[in-house]
């Protein structure tokens, strides 16, 4: 009798949504999870691993990327970066994405099958298009999007004036009748839309800044100041409010500030929608530590790095169940921006962070007693997967779901930089930091894409609908 199943992976620590089954076994057939049992489990497979006590984790599902939007903007490069980055997905544990569309005027259906395009063929993870909404011709646009099979819509509130001209947006930024009349535009189509926000008060930001670069301060611990406490929270009253006339909910990117998860707790009290995102860099270190480590411009992050009363309080949001999802931010620059450019003109954005999110996230949490491994898998897989409408075939080990599943060595040591990535980063923010955990195998829908650090799979990533179905095509 012929085997069973197209894989069995056997004798692992498998993290699943209700439990750690120690001693598990996950069957594969077609690509997709056939089988969750113990240790008594009688699978047979085609091909057998035994894993030898690491972790079995669900693949990642990283809700916070902006490929094509690095060094330049265009719809050649956001290919190119589909091509060469999300090779550091993989090598990650990273195996779906949600990319931004790129910063540009065009209209916003032309720019969601250009994004989709770009990734068609190319891309070595699965992906969900996010749209920026940068004018109010784009807010009309909403609707279209969504038959197009997108349900969410970035806007950059933190901007204004010539920041947000830069940013490919008009001078006022994302005004709240802009924004309001966005709202209306989503919730009139009846589907599970969500809106999405990067909250930073950009008035006073602009003002601060001038005058900390006019003292010729030039330092990451300025950077974090010329972004007061409340800059985040303000905006998050304010747009959650509109957002809740609607019944749409707010997913806050990149929460950085201690302030913003003492808001979000209390208006979450209050029954107000919020989908509280942080970053593994804000979780990790802070803007004195990157300072002292001669980091510089290379760390320069919008919003920054902070310090530590706000990391310590973020870990305590993981804890309480405020933040709920976590990202990367991952834009792909090279130091072509980040080399002669004076400081407080260079271009804002780490670079690719999806290679190292999980290593230091073990390493500064779970080695450390701050979260577990269930807790990481919610926000890190489950979450952003249900948020992004890929559930129920991504972000979890389970019967039905798609085989996307990362082997954890919990112990192996590793030292972090720029010779384990395999895209087209030329430096590493991580250079030379000591991590204990790292992904060792990553599998793609049943097939091995990853092995110790190299890639082992063709491009094989596809555009994903509703309920991680196939997407939409170009």
């Amino acid at each position: 009798m012929g085997a069973e199943f197209d894989l069995v992976l056997k004798g692992a620590r498998v993290i699943t949504p209700e439990a750690e089954i120690v001693g598990g076994v996950v069957a594969v057939k077609d690509g997709r999870i056939a089988a969750v049992e113990g240790p008594a489990s009688k699978a047979a497979g085609a091909k057998e691993l035994d894993l030898r006590g690491r972790i079995l984790f669900p693949g990642m599902f990283d809700p916070h990327c902006h490929l094509g939007s690095g060094d330049e903007r265009s719809w050649d490069y956001m290919a190119r970066s589909f091509a060469q980055d999300t090779k550091d997905c993989l090598i990650g544990g990273v195996t779906s994405i949600a990319t931004t569309t790129v910063l540009m005027p065009d209209p916003l259906p032309e720019n969601f099958r250009h994004t989709i395009e770009a990734g068609n063929g190319r891309s070595h993870v699965d992906y969900r298009v996010t749209s920026v909404v940068l004018s109010r011709d784009h807010v009309k646009q909403i609707p279209e999007i969504v038959r197009l099979g997108g349900l969410s819509f970035k806007f950059y509130c933190g901007y204004c004036l010539d920041l947000a001209e830069k940013m490919g947006m008009n001078r006022e930024g994302v005004p709240t009748d802009m924004f309001y009349e966005a709202c209306e535009q989503a919730a009139s189509t009846g589907a599970p839309v969500m809106m999405m926000i990067h909250a930073e008060e950009p008035h006073v930001r602009r003002l601060l800044a001038s005058r900390l670069r006019a003292q010729g301060r030039e330092d990451l611990v300025a950077w974090a100041q010329h972004s007061p406490q409340w800059s985040e929270a303000v905006q998050v009253l304010q747009y959650g409010v509109i957002t809740k006339d609607f019944g749409l909910p707010l997913y806050v990117v990149h929460i950085s500030r201690a302030p913003t998860i003492d808001l979000i707790e209390y208006l979450s009290s209050t029954g107000m929608p919020i989908i509280a995102e942080t970053l593994a860099c804000f979780l990790s270190s802070t803007a004195q530590e990157n300072e002292e480590r001669g980091c510089g411009i290379k760390a320069k992050i919008q919003p920054p790095i902070r310090f530590a009363e706000d990391r310590d309080r973020l870990w305590k949001g993981i804890a309480s169940g405020t933040i709920t999802a976590i990202g990367t931010d991952t834009i792909p620059y090279t130091s072509k921006y980040k080399g002669k450019t004076p400081f407080w003109e260079a271009r804002p954005g780490l670079n690719i962070q999806t290679i190292d999110t999980l290593p230091l996230l073990l390493t500064e949490g779970y080695h450390k007693g701050k979260v577990d491994l269930r807790t990481l898998a919610r926000l890190l897989c489950e979450n952003p997967a249900r948020y992004f409408g890929a559930a129920p075939r991504k972000g979890r080990i389970a019967a039905g779901a798609d085989a996307d599943l990362v082997v954890i060595d919990p112990d192996k040591e590793a030292t972090l930089g720029l010779h384990r990535m395999r895209g087209g980063s030329d430096y590493s923010i991580w250079e030379g930091k000591k991590v204990r955990g790292l992904p060792v195998m990553t599998f793609l829908r049943g097939k091995l894409v990853m092995k110790d650090g190299e890639i082992v799979g063709e491009p094989t990533g596809r555009c994903l609908g509703r309920g991680g179905e196939e997407g939409p095509r170009p």
